[in-house]
C-alpha cells in the first residue's frame, strides 16, 4: 500500500493505492491551524484509507519552501507553523520509518494533471493552482518517460508594482494577491462562488492576463492548467482572459484549460512521483 497526502491551506487530503494508478480510498477534511491537531486529523485519515496494510511509501505535498538536505520545512506562508520542523513531524511515529518523499503541492498538482490528467497529452505543461495563494510549477516529460520540472512559487512575482497590498509574505502587487482565493473577497468585496456580475470577472481576467503572460514567456508551455478553487469559475472568467491575452502579439497563446482532476490532482501527483 502507497499514501498520497495532499496538504492544503483549506484542505488536506489523504490517499492509499495499490497500484499508483486508481485511488483505493480517500479521506479530505479542513486543515486544521494547530499542528497538534492536524497530525490527529493526518493519522486518523491514513488509518482509515490504509485497512491496516503495511506502508510501502508515503508521498507528501505542503506549499511552501523545503530544505531537502536537513529534511527540514523552510517556510511556509500559508501554513507557517511548518517552518523549521521536520518533514516526517506531520507522520504517526509508525510511519517514521518509511519511505517519505517531500515536494511542493504545486508540483504534485501539476504532475497529477501531466500524467493522469489535463496534461496527458502534452510534452510541456505549467501548472497554476489558483487557490489559498497561487502556486506552480513547469513540468516537461521525455520520450523515455521521465520527466524534469521547474521549482518555483510563481505567485509572488509582481504584476503591479505601484499597488498597496501585500501577499502573505510582505511582498506588494503579486501575482498572488491578485488572484489567489484568499484575496479574492478582499479585492472585489465577495467569495468567488457568489459572483455572477461580469465587470468583477473581467478585472479579474486582467490581473490572470498579466501574471500568466509571464508565464509563457519564462516557462514557454505547450499547455496551461488551472487547478484550485478559483479555477471552479473557469467559464467565468475565460472568455475575458482570452480576449486579454489576444491582445499582444508577440507570445503565441498556449492551451488554457481547467484541471480535469479537480482537488484530486495532487494526490493523482504524489502516485507519479511514488514510481520512482
Amino acid at each position: 500500500m502507497y499514501l498520497s497526502i495532499d496538504l492544503g491551506r483549506s484542505t488536506t487530503r489523504v490517499a492509499s493505492t495499490t497500484d499508483l494508478q486508481k485511488i483505493h480510498k480517500i479521506v479530505k477534511f479542513p486543515t486544521d491551524t494547530n499542528f497538534e491537531k492536524q497530525v490527529k486529523h493526518i493519522t486518523t485519515a491514513i488509518y482509515d484509507v490504509s485497512d491496516n496494510d503495511h506502508i510501502h511509501s508515503v508521498a507528501l505535498g505542503v506549499p511552501g519552501i523545503l530544505d531537502k538536505n536537513s529534511k527540514k520545512f523552510v517556510s511556509s506562508a500559508n501554513y507557517p507553523v511548518l517552518a523549521g520542523l521536520s518533514f516526517n513531524s506531520l507522520l504517526p511515529d509508525s510511519l517514521r520509518n518509511a519511505k517519505l518523499i517531500v515536494e511542493n503541492d504545486a508540483l504534485f498538482g501539476g504532475l497529477g494533471e501531466a500524467y493522469f490528467g489535463a496534461g496527458v497529452e502534452f510534452n510541456t505543461l505549467a501548472y497554476l493552482t489558483l487557490s489559498t495563494g497561487v502556486g506552480g510549477t513547469r513540468i516537461e516529460k521525455s520520450k523515455e518517460g521521465s520527466y524534469t520540472f521547474i521549482e518555483s512559487e510563481p505567485g509572488h512575482h509582481i504584476i503591479c508594482e505601484t499597488d498597496k497590498v501585500a501577499d502573505k509574505t510582505g511582498i506588494f502587487g503579486t501575482f498572488e494577491s491578485f488572484c489567489s482565493g484568499s484575496y479574492f473577497e478582499m479585492r472585489y468585496g465577495e467569495k468567488p462562488t457568489n459572483i455572477k456580475k461580469d465587470k468583477v470577472w473581467e478585472g479579474y481576467a486582467k490581473h490572470l492576463s498579466s501574471g500568466i503572460i509571464n508565464i509563457i514567456s519564462l516557462w514557454k508551455p505547450q499547455v496551461i492548467v488551472l487547478g484550485g478553487g478559483v479555477s471552479n469559475n473557469f467559464d467565468c472568467f475565460y472568455p475575458y482572459l482570452k480576449e486579454y491575452l489576444s491582445k499582444q502579439t508577440f507570445f503565441t497563446i498556449p492551451d488554457i484549460v481547467k484541471s480535469q482532476l479537480g482537488d484530486e490532482s495532487g494526490v493523482y501527483g504524489g502516485f507519479v512521483l511514488l514510481r520512482e
